[in-house]
């Protein structure tokens, strides 16, 4: 199933609101932001071959937050592998299935394992893939929910790959948003669903049935600490590149910057701020991603925690 890949991830205050709607920014920090703090020091750690103070990092964001990214658990588990850890990056790429859903196909592709993977343990822990997804789907409150949650996206792949007509996708979209506004009324919000809501994007700071439910129950979730400030970030940069100024707010849109410039690219690092995103150093860092024309800013070194 295809994915979209939101690097840090994905959401909006304020700042960027065309209608004025109030949004609420809470001044200390959420467990998330803790979590991601810890996780970008990891990362930073990891690059420079650090795996001590990275695998550190990684494990107290875990003990903040166990449920949240596949691949910081990975990572973990690559540090621990590079530091002769084997039982310990055992232990951690279970979690990761048992705890994070993480894919077989990930497994199966995360490029920090093929220096390893000649070791017992992945041959293990692969001859045991169904068992550690059984007990992630054990574990869940609803798994009848998360498995029509699967259900849905599988419908949403389904009708673009196959070359169905535009409205025949909407269609789909509508009955499938539908469903899933049932869903969240009455479950709460299900990990998986975001795609499902990327597919209404154009229409995300309009008044619609869709937005006039999702909207404040998103920012709702984003203030009780359940959902990262940056949920709304990649939609608003979507509807800002086709709009009249075809520009970015945020920059999440890192292979388009020629055709869409950043707005304000002095300031784009403290607007990513304040909306719960790393500056763009970091995303050149850790990602190797090419930084927009005009863009000077500094990695800060308090992102390094020892």
């Amino acid at each position: 199933m295809r994915t979209i890949l939101l690097l840090g991830l994905l959401t909006l205050i304020g700042c960027s609101n065309p209608k004025g709607e109030k949004e609420s920014v809470s001044l200390s920090k959420t467990e998330l932001e803790k979590y991601d703090d810890l996780v970008w020091s990891a990362m930073l750690h990891y690059k420079g071959k650090d795996f001590e103070n990275s695998l550190s990092n990684l494990r107290d964001a875990f003990e903040i937050k166990a449920d949240q990214g596949v691949s910081d658990y990975f990572y973990a588990s690559a540090a621990a592998l590079n530091l002769n850890k084997d039982s310990l990056a055992k232990k951690l790429i279970t979690d990761a299935i048992t705890k994070t859903d993480a894919s077989e196909k990930y497994f199966d592709n995360f490029n920090e394992f093929d220096p390893f993977r000649v070791k017992e343990l992945f041959s293990v822990i692969k001859k045991n893939y169904a068992k550690h997804k059984a007990e992630y789907l054990n574990n869940l409150k609803h798994p009848e929910i998360y498995m029509e949650i699967e259900s849905l996206l599988e419908k949403d792949q389904k009708v673009r790959t196959e070359s169905r007509s535009k409205k025949e996708i909407r269609k789909t979209d509508s009955i499938n948003i539908s469903r899933l506004i049932e869903i969240n009324k009455k479950y709460g919000w299900q990990k998986k669903q975001w795609l499902l809501l990327w597919h209404h994007r154009s229409i995300h700071r309009d008044h619609n049935y869709v937005w006039n439910f999702f909207r404040p129950f998103i920012n709702r979730k984003i203030e009780e600490g359940e959902l990262r400030k940056s949920f709304w970030a990649r939609f608003d940069d979507e509807k800002s590149m086709f709009s009249e100024d075809r520009v970015q707010i945020y920059g999440t849109y890192w292979n388009n910057y020629n055709q869409f410039p950043i707005k304000d690219i002095d300031k784009v690092d403290s607007l990513r701020h304040t909306v719960g995103l790393p500056p763009l150093a970091y995303m050149e860092k850790v990602y190797g991603l090419a930084l927009p024309e005009g863009y000077d800013g500094k990695l800060p070194l308090r992102m390094y925690k020892k």
